[in-house]
C-alpha cells in the first residue's frame, strides 16, 4: 500500500493559502498514493492561542473542502485542524476516505503544557483508530513521548501515525521516539512533520519518515523536497508479530500497580 507523507510548510494562520496548497499537492499525487497525510494543524500552523481559528466540527468549511478533495481524487486524506465542539476547542487529527466521508477524528490527549496548550484548549481521553487497511492508530505531536498510548493503539492496528509540528531544536528526539514506538509495538510508525518557520519564529526541519515493525527506516520515492511516497508491506508486520510475539509476555496487571 502506498502512503504519501507531506512535510507541509504551513502559512501562519492562513487557511486559504494552505488549503490551496493542499489541493495542489493532492491533485499532483492522483493515482500515485492511496493515502496522503499532512502535519498537525495543517491549515494554520501550531497556533493554539488564536482560538478564533477553531472551526465547528459539524459545520466546518475546511473539513468540507477536504471531503470534496478526497472524493474527487479518490484518495484517503489525513490532516490536522483546530476544531470546536460546544464551548470546547480541540487539536484534532481528521481522516477522510475516498467517498468524502469522515473516517475518524482523534482529539489530542497529551497537551503540550510547556507552551500553555493545556490552558487554551481541551484534551481528550479517547483513543482513536481507523478501519483502513491494516488498522491505523492516530496520535498528534506531543503524544509521541507517552508510550502507553501506542501500546493500546497497536493491539488492533499495524500502522501508527503521528502528525506533528515538532521544532528543529528537538528533531533528534522526534526521530528516536518514532523509531522506538515502531520497535516496541512491532508496527509501522509514520511521522509527518511540518517544515519552514512558524509565526512564533520556530524553525522546522524536513524530518517526516516511516519506520518498519523491526525498526528500519524505510526508503521512499521522493516526489519533491517535501513529499515522499512509502510502500508499506503489511504482511511484514503480520509475520513479524507472529514469529516474534513479544506482546504475549506483557504483564498488564503488574503495570496497573505501577500507576495505582
Amino acid at each position: 500500500m502506498k502512503v504519501a507523507v507531506v512535510s507541509l510548510n504551513s502559512v501562519w494562520e492562513d487557511k486559504k493559502a494552505n488549503l490551496e496548497e493542499i489541493e495542489r499537492i493532492v491533485q499532483s499525487l492522483h493515482q500515485k498514493a492511496e493515502y496522503v497525510i499532512f502535519p498537525e494543524m495543517s491549515l494554520t500552523g501550531f497556533s493554539v492561542s488564536n482560538l478564533v481559528l477553531a472551526e465547528d466540527f459539524e459545520n466546518s468549511n475546511s473539513i468540507r473542502a477536504i471531503q470534496k478533495l478526497a472524493k474527487k481524487n479518490q484518495v484517503n486524506i489525513v490532516f490536522g485542524l483546530l476544531i470546536s465542539k460546544g464551548d470546547k476547542k480541540y487539536n484534532s487529527c481528521i481522516a477522510v476516505n475516498t467517498k468524502g466521508e469522515i473516517e475518524g477524528n482523534y482529539e489530542k490527549i497529551h497537551l503540550f503544557s510547556y507552551n500553555g496548550e493545556d490552558e487554551l484548549i481541551s484534551g481528550s481521553n479517547e483513543v482513536k483508530s481507523l478501519s483502513w487497511k491494516g488498522g491505523w492508530g492516530l496520535s498528534i505531536c506531543f503524544d509521541l513521548r507517552f508510550p502507553e498510548l501506542y501500546q493500546e493503539l497497536s493491539k488492533e492496528n499495524l500502522i501508527l501515525i503521528n502528525i506533528a509540528n515538532w521544532p528543529k531544536t528537538r528533531v533528534t528526539h522526534w526521530r528516536t521516539l518514532l523509531n522506538a514506538r515502531a520497535i516496541e509495538n512491532q508496527s509501522f510508525m509514520i511521522g509527518v512533520n511540518r517544515t519552514g518557520i512558524d509565526g512564533n519564529g520556530l524553525e522546522y526541519e524536513e524530518s517526516s519518515c516511516v519506520f518498519s515493525p523491526i525498526g528500519d527506516k524505510l526508503d521512499s520515492f521522493a516526489v519533491s523536497n517535501t513529499i515522499k511516497i512509502f510502500d508499506l508491506d503489511l504482511e511484514q508486520a503480520i509475520q513479524y508479530r507472529k514469529n516474534f510475539p513479544i506482546k504475549k509476555d506483557r504483564q498488564e496487571d503488574l503495570y496497573k500497580e505501577f500507576y495505582s
